[in-house]
Protein backbone atom coordinates (compact mmCIF):
# COMPACT_ATOMS: atom_id res chain seq x y z
CA UNK A 1 0.00 0.00 0.00
CA UNK A 2 0.91 3.25 -0.78
CA UNK A 3 2.57 5.27 2.60
CA UNK A 4 -0.08 8.45 1.91
CA UNK A 5 -3.10 5.40 1.69
CA UNK A 6 -1.31 3.63 4.90
CA UNK A 7 -1.14 6.76 6.25
CA UNK A 8 -5.19 7.87 5.81
CA UNK A 9 -6.25 4.06 6.88
CA UNK A 10 -4.06 4.13 10.13
CA UNK A 11 -5.56 7.75 10.45
CA UNK A 12 -8.86 6.88 9.65
CA UNK A 13 -8.90 4.25 12.23
CA UNK A 14 -8.15 6.63 15.17
CA UNK A 15 -11.26 8.72 13.63
CA UNK A 16 -13.60 5.47 13.76
CA UNK A 17 -12.41 5.14 17.60
CA UNK A 18 -13.08 8.82 18.45
CA UNK A 19 -16.40 8.14 17.01
CA UNK A 20 -17.64 5.59 18.79
CA UNK A 21 -20.38 6.31 21.52
CA UNK A 22 -21.24 9.45 19.98
CA UNK A 23 -24.98 10.30 19.40
CA UNK A 24 -25.81 10.43 15.84
CA UNK A 25 -28.66 13.15 14.64
CA UNK A 26 -32.11 11.61 12.99
CA UNK A 27 -32.01 11.34 9.10
CA UNK A 28 -34.67 14.33 8.21
CA UNK A 29 -34.36 13.32 3.76
CA UNK A 30 -35.73 10.73 2.05
CA UNK A 31 -33.08 8.25 0.41
CA UNK A 32 -33.06 9.33 -3.07
CA UNK A 33 -33.20 6.20 -5.88
CA UNK A 34 -29.76 5.96 -7.36
CA UNK A 35 -30.27 3.87 -10.48
CA UNK A 36 -33.45 5.97 -11.78
CA UNK A 37 -30.60 8.75 -11.49
CA UNK A 38 -27.38 7.22 -12.75
CA UNK A 39 -29.22 4.40 -15.49
CA UNK A 40 -30.72 6.46 -17.90
CA UNK A 41 -30.85 6.98 -21.98
CA UNK A 42 -27.02 8.69 -22.05
CA UNK A 43 -24.01 8.76 -19.91
CA UNK A 44 -24.91 10.61 -16.46
CA UNK A 45 -22.71 12.32 -14.38
CA UNK A 46 -21.56 12.07 -10.50
CA UNK A 47 -20.41 15.30 -9.80
CA UNK A 48 -18.14 15.63 -6.75
CA UNK A 49 -17.78 18.66 -4.05
CA UNK A 50 -13.87 18.21 -2.37
CA UNK A 51 -11.77 21.31 -1.63
CA UNK A 52 -8.55 19.62 -2.00
CA UNK A 53 -6.86 15.88 -1.62
CA UNK A 54 -3.06 14.65 -1.10
CA UNK A 55 -2.05 14.77 -4.30
CA UNK A 56 -3.04 18.53 -5.21
CA UNK A 57 -3.35 20.45 -2.27
CA UNK A 58 -6.01 22.85 -1.87
CA UNK A 59 -7.82 22.68 -5.52
CA UNK A 60 -10.53 25.43 -4.60
CA UNK A 61 -10.43 27.97 -1.83
CA UNK A 62 -13.10 29.15 -2.03
CA UNK A 63 -15.03 26.32 -1.38
CA UNK A 64 -18.23 26.19 -1.00
CA UNK A 65 -19.98 22.91 -1.51
CA UNK A 66 -23.91 23.71 -0.75
CA UNK A 67 -22.98 26.27 -3.63
CA UNK A 68 -21.74 23.96 -5.94
CA UNK A 69 -23.36 21.19 -5.13
CA UNK A 70 -26.77 23.34 -6.24
CA UNK A 71 -25.07 24.60 -9.68
CA UNK A 72 -24.19 20.41 -10.16
CA UNK A 73 -28.12 20.08 -10.24
CA UNK A 74 -29.11 22.95 -11.58
CA UNK A 75 -26.22 21.46 -14.57
CA UNK A 76 -28.05 18.16 -14.67
CA UNK A 77 -25.97 15.98 -12.28
CA UNK A 78 -27.43 12.94 -12.16
CA UNK A 79 -26.02 12.35 -8.40
CA UNK A 80 -23.53 14.71 -5.65
CA UNK A 81 -20.23 13.27 -4.52
CA UNK A 82 -19.33 14.72 -1.03
CA UNK A 83 -15.76 14.54 0.03
CA UNK A 84 -16.23 13.95 4.24
CA UNK A 85 -12.57 13.36 5.07
CA UNK A 86 -11.29 15.91 6.94
CA UNK A 87 -7.45 15.23 7.12
CA UNK A 88 -6.66 15.16 4.01
CA UNK A 89 -9.51 16.13 2.24
CA UNK A 90 -10.44 18.85 4.22
CA UNK A 91 -14.26 17.65 4.26
CA UNK A 92 -16.81 17.01 7.13
CA UNK A 93 -19.95 14.93 7.41
CA UNK A 94 -21.43 18.55 8.08
CA UNK A 95 -20.74 19.29 4.41
CA UNK A 96 -22.88 16.04 3.24
CA UNK A 97 -25.30 16.98 6.14
CA UNK A 98 -25.68 20.28 3.83
CA UNK A 99 -25.28 19.25 0.51
CA UNK A 100 -28.07 16.35 1.03
CA UNK A 101 -30.80 18.34 2.45
CA UNK A 102 -30.49 21.15 -0.52
CA UNK A 103 -30.26 18.92 -3.55
CA UNK A 104 -32.76 16.48 -5.01
CA UNK A 105 -30.33 13.91 -6.47
CA UNK A 106 -28.77 11.22 -4.48
CA UNK A 107 -25.81 12.38 -2.48
CA UNK A 108 -23.19 9.63 -2.19
CA UNK A 109 -20.65 9.79 1.17
CA UNK A 110 -17.10 9.80 -0.19
CA UNK A 111 -14.46 8.22 2.03
CA UNK A 112 -12.15 5.96 3.46
CA UNK A 113 -14.88 3.41 4.78
CA UNK A 114 -13.40 0.42 6.94
CA UNK A 115 -15.62 0.49 9.59
CA UNK A 116 -20.38 0.33 9.95
CA UNK A 117 -20.06 2.76 11.95
CA UNK A 118 -18.73 5.31 8.85
CA UNK A 119 -22.05 4.04 7.63
CA UNK A 120 -24.55 4.53 10.53
CA UNK A 121 -22.91 8.30 9.89
CA UNK A 122 -23.52 8.31 6.23
CA UNK A 123 -27.15 7.48 6.79
CA UNK A 124 -27.47 10.09 9.62
CA UNK A 125 -26.25 12.72 8.12
CA UNK A 126 -28.56 12.13 4.64
CA UNK A 127 -26.65 9.92 2.31
CA UNK A 128 -28.24 8.15 -0.07
CA UNK A 129 -24.98 6.00 -1.06
CA UNK A 130 -21.76 5.55 0.18
CA UNK A 131 -18.29 4.21 -1.59
CA UNK A 132 -16.46 1.22 -1.00
CA UNK A 133 -12.88 0.75 -1.92
CA UNK A 134 -11.62 -2.62 -2.93
CA UNK A 135 -7.93 -1.56 -2.33
CA UNK A 136 -8.21 -0.98 1.04
CA UNK A 137 -10.53 -3.81 2.36
CA UNK A 138 -10.21 -7.33 2.71
CA UNK A 139 -13.41 -9.51 0.51
CA UNK A 140 -14.95 -10.32 4.21
CA UNK A 141 -14.73 -6.99 5.46
CA UNK A 142 -16.59 -5.24 2.09
CA UNK A 143 -19.01 -7.99 2.10
CA UNK A 144 -19.77 -6.99 5.74
CA UNK A 145 -20.13 -3.23 4.81
CA UNK A 146 -21.80 -3.72 1.69
CA UNK A 147 -24.74 -6.08 3.69
CA UNK A 148 -24.61 -3.32 6.25
CA UNK A 149 -25.75 -0.81 4.05
CA UNK A 150 -27.75 -2.60 1.97
CA UNK A 151 -30.19 -2.90 5.13
CA UNK A 152 -30.23 0.53 6.07
CA UNK A 153 -31.34 1.38 1.95
CA UNK A 154 -27.81 2.81 1.21
CA UNK A 155 -26.43 2.07 -2.88
CA UNK A 156 -22.95 1.19 -2.46
CA UNK A 157 -20.50 2.28 -5.10
CA UNK A 158 -17.77 -0.42 -4.70
CA UNK A 159 -14.25 1.31 -6.35
CA UNK A 160 -11.99 -0.82 -8.31
CA UNK A 161 -8.62 -0.79 -10.31
CA UNK A 162 -8.35 -3.94 -11.50
CA UNK A 163 -9.98 -6.77 -12.66
CA UNK A 164 -8.80 -8.75 -10.02
CA UNK A 165 -10.69 -6.13 -7.65
CA UNK A 166 -13.41 -6.29 -10.33
CA UNK A 167 -13.89 -10.20 -9.97
CA UNK A 168 -13.62 -9.37 -5.89
CA UNK A 169 -16.80 -6.98 -6.24
CA UNK A 170 -19.01 -8.90 -8.39
CA UNK A 171 -18.33 -12.21 -6.29
CA UNK A 172 -19.75 -10.32 -3.36
CA UNK A 173 -22.82 -8.75 -5.06
CA UNK A 174 -21.74 -5.53 -6.16
CA UNK A 175 -24.48 -3.62 -8.63
CA UNK A 176 -23.01 -0.49 -8.74
CA UNK A 177 -18.83 -0.99 -10.08
CA UNK A 178 -16.31 2.36 -10.08
CA UNK A 179 -13.77 1.73 -12.70
CA UNK A 180 -10.95 4.02 -10.92
CA UNK A 181 -8.54 4.50 -13.57
CA UNK A 182 -6.16 6.59 -10.61
CA UNK A 183 -3.88 3.74 -9.15
CA UNK A 184 -3.93 4.39 -4.98
CA UNK A 185 -0.61 3.20 -5.08
CA UNK A 186 1.35 5.75 -7.08
CA UNK A 187 -1.69 8.02 -8.03
CA UNK A 188 -0.80 7.59 -11.86
CA UNK A 189 -4.12 7.96 -14.18
CA UNK A 190 -4.67 4.89 -16.26
CA UNK A 191 -6.77 5.70 -19.17
CA UNK A 192 -6.94 2.49 -20.69
CA UNK A 193 -7.98 0.79 -17.96
CA UNK A 194 -12.18 1.48 -18.50
CA UNK A 195 -11.87 0.08 -22.14
CA UNK A 196 -10.10 -3.01 -20.52
CA UNK A 197 -12.72 -3.57 -18.10
CA UNK A 198 -15.63 -1.90 -18.65
CA UNK A 199 -16.71 -3.83 -21.81
CA UNK A 200 -16.78 -7.18 -19.46
CA UNK A 201 -19.43 -6.23 -16.92
CA UNK A 202 -22.85 -7.17 -17.60
CA UNK A 203 -25.06 -4.25 -18.34
CA UNK A 204 -27.26 -5.13 -15.38
CA UNK A 205 -24.38 -3.57 -13.31
CA UNK A 206 -24.26 0.25 -13.13
CA UNK A 207 -20.61 0.92 -14.68
CA UNK A 208 -18.66 4.40 -13.21
CA UNK A 209 -15.94 5.77 -14.37
CA UNK A 210 -13.81 7.26 -12.02
CA UNK A 211 -10.84 9.67 -12.34
CA UNK A 212 -8.86 11.35 -15.27
CA UNK A 213 -12.30 13.06 -16.87
CA UNK A 214 -11.20 16.47 -18.21
CA UNK A 215 -13.13 16.68 -21.35
CA UNK A 216 -15.49 15.49 -23.73
CA UNK A 217 -12.91 13.19 -25.72
CA UNK A 218 -11.97 11.95 -22.39
CA UNK A 219 -15.24 9.86 -22.04
CA UNK A 220 -16.42 10.05 -25.73
CA UNK A 221 -14.43 6.83 -26.21
CA UNK A 222 -16.03 5.04 -22.84
CA UNK A 223 -19.56 5.34 -24.56
CA UNK A 224 -22.10 2.25 -24.45
CA UNK A 225 -19.18 0.74 -21.82
CA UNK A 226 -20.31 2.82 -18.86
CA UNK A 227 -23.46 4.36 -17.62
CA UNK A 228 -21.90 7.22 -15.41
CA UNK A 229 -18.46 9.24 -14.87
CA UNK A 230 -17.60 10.57 -11.40
CA UNK A 231 -15.94 14.30 -12.37
CA UNK A 232 -14.49 15.87 -9.61
CA UNK A 233 -10.81 18.25 -10.01
CA UNK A 234 -12.20 19.44 -13.45
CA UNK A 235 -15.11 21.11 -12.12
CA UNK A 236 -13.09 22.50 -8.95
CA UNK A 237 -10.76 23.96 -11.24
CA UNK A 238 -13.86 25.80 -12.66
CA UNK A 239 -14.58 29.37 -12.40
CA UNK A 240 -17.69 28.86 -14.67
CA UNK A 241 -19.01 25.44 -13.37
CA UNK A 242 -22.21 25.31 -15.41
CA UNK A 243 -20.19 26.35 -18.72
CA UNK A 244 -17.74 23.68 -17.94
CA UNK A 245 -20.94 20.94 -17.32
CA UNK A 246 -22.07 21.91 -20.41
CA UNK A 247 -18.60 21.63 -22.16
CA UNK A 248 -17.78 18.67 -20.80
CA UNK A 249 -21.40 16.63 -22.02
CA UNK A 250 -21.27 18.34 -25.88
CA UNK A 251 -17.42 18.92 -26.86
CA UNK A 252 -18.00 22.87 -26.75
CA UNK A 253 -14.42 25.04 -25.53
CA UNK A 254 -14.69 25.11 -21.54
CA UNK A 255 -14.14 28.63 -20.63
CA UNK A 256 -11.32 27.61 -17.96
CA UNK A 257 -9.91 31.40 -17.28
Amino acid sequence: MNPILHKIVETKHSEINESRGKVLPDRTIPIRDWKSHLKTTSISVIAECKKGSPSAGVIRPDYNPVSIATEYESSGAGAISVLTDKSYFYGSLSDLQSVANKVSVPVIRKDFILDPIQIDEAYAYGASAILLIVRILSPEQLKLLHEHATRLGLAVLVETHNQKEVDIALDMGANTIGINTRDLDTFQIHKNLIEQIAPKLDSSIIRVAESGIESFEDWQKYKGMIDSMLVGTFFMKSKNIPADFLALLNGKTANRN
